[in-house]
């Protein structure tokens, strides 16, 4: 066998070893207006910041592939809201305080969509195109029964203000239509009011807790990871059920606390293009940091643009716990 000298194989693994740079032609980028926003029937009072805050309107611009700086909102938007006959019915203002992002807008005049009504939301910015997005007011979820368990017989647990039960629900889909759906929960005190705690989450620390996609779920209005859509693909026309472990907290630290009233859960039904965006925005999440995941784009019904234009329309049913 013929023995290949020692220089020439400390050459062969050094030029095993080099990079090799490849110079990738940038996609050509023409700047849009980016906007994510969810219209609501809920009202605009002290409850939207927690229960919805993740629904208010947000203007920024896109970006080039390749420019890794942060994106940031704009405060220099118009935007306008039409209903079918082509009147403005509502007009949006940027938020410059309040500890809100740049980029928040807040409505000005009040309006509350109507359940079946068309509209049409129009946006733009100095120098781009006007982006623009329509949709229809879903019809309310029917909540035929809910109920809660307290699974902190005696009240939170020995030097936690932390409360623990299991929360069940039941809504009765409509077969005339296709259906989707997002549900929250708040916990109230004894007169029924906000402020003294906390939203409902899914506590992940009990066995029998199990979160799958594809399963009516009890989501965040807090974390936009813990966001789940349902869809009544598979039981349309049925009674649909939810149930779960939940945890939440009193914001009482000292002295003795009040027991809470009642647990209050909120559900939601959305348009079919919020449903595809928050679906491709958990495969966006999940797909975050990793080189053999496929690509996960972010579903968008913005024309002219890019982002969400989304309804819903939402319930409140209350369930007395002490």
């Amino acid at each position: 066998m013929k023995r290949l000298p020692l220089t020439i194989l400390l050459a062969a693994l050094a030029l095993a070893g080099c990079e090799t740079t490849v110079n990738l032609p940038e996609p050509p980028h023409t700047p849009r207006v980016a906007l994510l926003y969810t219209l609501t029937t809920a009202p605009q009072d002290s409850s939207f910041r927690e229960l919805y805050n993740q629904r208010q309107l947000y203007i920024s611009n896109s970006q080039r592939v390749f420019d890794t700086r942060e994106p940031t909102g704009r405060a220099d938007a118009t935007v306008e809201l039409r209903d079918a006959a082509g009147a403005v019915v509502e007009r949006y203002r940027h938020l410059l305080s309040g500890g809100q992002i740049r980029g928040s807008y807040r409505p000005v005049l009040g309006f509350r969509p109507q359940v079946g009504q068309r509209y049409t939301l129009r946006a733009s910015l100095p120098g781009l195109e006007t982006a623009e997005s329509t949709l229809t007011m879903p019809t309310p979820a029917v909540v035929e029964s809910g109920t809660y368990v307290d699974r902190t017989a005696s009240g939170p647990n020995p030097g936690s203000n932390v409360y623990r039960g299991r929360l069940n629900l039941v809504i009765q889909d409509n077969p005339d239509a296709a259906n989707y759906y997002l549900a929250f929960a708040r916990a109230l005190d004894q007169q029924g009011r906000p402020g003294g705690w906390s939203v409902l989450d899914v506590d992940y620390e009990s066995q029998s807790s199990s979160v799958s996609i594809g399963q009516f779920q009890l989501s965040s209005p807090q974390q936009q990871y813990s966001i789940y859509p349902f869809a009544d693909t598979d039981v349309n026309g049925q009674r649909i059920s939810l149930s779960t472990d939940v945890r939440f907290y009193s914001n009482c630290f000292q002295g003795t606390c009040p027991p809470p009233g009642y647990i209050e859960v909120h559900v939601s039904s959305i348009t079919p293009e919020a449903y595809n965006f928050y679906l491709s925005r958990r495969r966006y999440y999940d797909s975050d940091g990793n080189p053999f995941a496929e690509p996960a784009p972010l579903a968008s019904n913005v024309r002219s643009g890019y982002g969400l234009f989304g309804g819903a329309t939402d319930v409140t049913y209350r369930i007395r716990i002490f």
